[in-house]
């Protein structure tokens, strides 16, 4: 796991402590910090934010390849690598263990792919044009 996201993840768990929200939910990703959206993207006033998570795929596979996450949070994979990459859910080649979770293309180097998981499932995933390549995706609801 790189630095950068050991260290986010220490202050995230920090912050949730000090809010009174780390009971439940200090093994999970915590939502990252956005500047304000003021466009066609803005979040209205007093709704909540989708947290946010990323995997990214390089050319040794997927890091994080194991990831904990609250229900609704949008996982991003990142295609770091040289290779193509198709993020998608287990088993190859059906994608049916978590629905619609499923790039349905490869990602070039650059490229990215996105989905918000809503429900409590265990989501193993592959890479489609190298089902050797997996990882996998705890999803919990917040208690």
């Amino acid at each position: 796991m790189s630095k950068f996201i050991k260290t986010g993840l220490v202050i995230s768990g920090i912050i949730l402590f000090g809010a009174g929200c780390a009971r439940g939910a200090k093994d999970y990703a915590a939502p990252t910090a956005q500047a304000p959206d003021t466009g066609a993207n803005a979040v209205a006033e007093g709704s909540v934010p989708t947290p946010e998570a990323v995997i990214e795929y390089t050319d040794e596979g997927f890091n994080p390849s194991t990831l904990r996450v609250l229900a609704g949070t949008k996982v991003t994979f990142v295609n770091k690598g040289a290779k193509a990459v198709w993020p998608a859910s287990g088993v190859h080649p059906t994608h049916d263990i978590c629905p619609g979770f499923d790039a349905g293309k490869t990602l070039a180097a650059g490229e990215s792919y996105s989905y918000v998981f809503e429900q409590e499932a265990e989501c193993p995933f592959h890479n489609h044009v190298a089902p050797g390549e997996k990882g996998a995706i705890e999803v919990k609801v917040a208690k």
